[in-house]
């Protein structure tokens, strides 16, 4: 099945992966998803308990892959997710790892 994968587009599907394979940005995701409206740098440092330096580190790589928008306002930077590709990649890998889950929880019954 030929899918139109050249290596440049596979280059970028790795970094997308690979950003989406650490916990912190998962979480930075996560609290970006469930804010009504961007969110400071601070703000998501405070939201998942990570330090500001770490924070930003993280909020970097998610701009970098296009999963996350910088809005600048003033001295201060916002940001909130692509919607909604960030939405729908989170719903598919959840909605898969729950199907797992369920399916090895009635493997023990």
């Amino acid at each position: 099945m030929k899918h139109g994968l050249t290596d440049a587009m596979i280059e970028q599907v790795t970094g997308l992966f690979g950003a989406l394979g650490d916990g912190s940005r998962l979480r930075i995701l996560r609290t970006l998803l469930d804010a009504k409206e961007p969110q400071s740098q601070g703000a998501v440092a405070e939201a998942t308990g990570l330090s500001q330096a770490n924070a930003s580190k993280h909020l970097a790589c998610l701009v970098r892959v296009g999963l996350v928008a910088r809005e600048p306002e003033g001295n201060t930077v916002y940001f909130s997710p692509i919607l909604p590709l960030v939405a729908n990649i989170c719903n598919l890998v959840c909605g898969h790892v729950t199907d797992r889950v369920k399916k090895s929880y009635r493997a023990l019954r």
